[in-house]
């Protein structure tokens, strides 16, 4: 067997044009509210399929709190994968919101990341990502850090799959994927 590519990747000025990032917005969801699972054999995903009255969370930061990635892994005896994680960082300031993060600690999830660049990902959109570190620091003087850390991650067959809804009545197709995904979302963690 010969695994091969199919065409290469060029280089133009929009490309050069480009931040990094990730939008102060992560929607996640629970892997088992997926009435039918994400087909990342797909080359990108137009829809979430939920169960009735399932919803997307919605877990806002501060500009330039979170960040994301995936990462090559390949074994000794050449499978490959890659290794999604999804960074947040939360200012969890009430018991309830101290529920929601010992929750996340067991969930499987699945992330929308939006990148500064308005390109929405799923990471986690087959396997799931969990749980490996929280940190809730208190800080040590009045002007330290005290936003909650949150690490999911997660193996998975693919790079993450990007989210991309046809434009319609909400405009171009950036506005009507975030008009969806605020559609099926319940209200953010933080105010």
């Amino acid at each position: 067997m010969s695994c091969s590519i199919g065409s290469g990747i060029g280089i133009a000025c929009a490309d050069l044009k480009r931040v990094g990032g990730v939008n102060k917005r992560v929607w996640l969801f629970n892997i088992d509210d997926l009435r039918t699972g994400i087909d990342v054999t797909q080359s990108y995903i137009t829809t979430l399929n939920l169960i009735t009255y399932a919803t997307l969370y919605k877990f806002e930061g501060a500009k330039y709190s979170h960040s994301a990635e995936a990462k090559l892994v390949r074994t000794e005896a050449g499978n490959v994968s890659w290794e999604h994680t999804v960074n947040l960082k939360i200012n969890n300031t009430t018991y309830l919101e101290d529920a929601v993060l010992e929750a996340m600690a067991v969930a499987e999830l699945g992330a929308i990341v939006q990148t500064n660049n308005n390109e929405f990902f799923i990471f986690g959109a087959q396997n799931g990502l969990t749980c490996t570190e929280q940190v809730d620091p208190t800080g040590v003087k009045l002007g330290d850090d005290t936003s909650t850390t949150v690490k999911l991650s997660g193996s998975e067959p693919t790079l993450p799959k990007r989210l991309i809804i046809a434009p319609g009545t909400s405009g171009n197709s950036v506005q009507q994927t975030l008009f969806y995904l605020n559609s099926i979302s319940s209200s953010s963690i933080t105010a």
